[in-house]
């Protein structure tokens, strides 16, 4: 199935078999490539060399921090996939964890892992930004 197949199914279709397979193929592939990334990463701070003119240690530290960050990053979407991936078996994914209500297909592709509607997610990021300036 396409994006455009899976955006053209009606609304009473919503997270029926075709449409549960087609995000469980899409976050597989996610995990996959995350994977992926992650030993990329790695290998590539591995193959750096420690140069003797400074300008160029501030170049590669500069290199590797990006690097430890992009590593750092892929590890914590990991468990967020299989988090989605255990939604789908139980047949909860697409659904709001908050309303009970469909995310919405759209919003899906965009954010396959997302557990919330829009609604809910701005809820959730008004109440972080509160906690945070108390």
């Amino acid at each position: 199935m396409t994006k455009e197949q899976l955006l053209a199914m009606s609304a009473d279709d919503y997270m029926n078999a075709d449409q549960l397979a087609f995000f469980a193929g899409l976050l597989q592939a996610m995990k996959v490539e995350t994977h992926e990334r992650i030993e990329l990463s790695r290998a590539t701070i591995e193959g750096l060399d420690t140069p003797s003119d400074p300008a160029d240690v501030a170049s590669v530290e500069e290199e590797r921090s990006w690097l430890v960050n992009a590593i750092d990053r892929d590890q914590r979407l990991l468990p967020q996939l299989e988090m989605a991936l255990d939604r789908i078996a139980d047949e909860s994914f697409g659904w709001c964890d908050d309303s009970g209500e469909p995310i919405g297909l759209k919003r899906l592709l965009i954010s396959p892992t997302t557990k919330y509607c829009i609604e809910a997610q701005e809820r959730h990021e008004q109440l972080d930004r509160h906690q945070r300036q108390l």
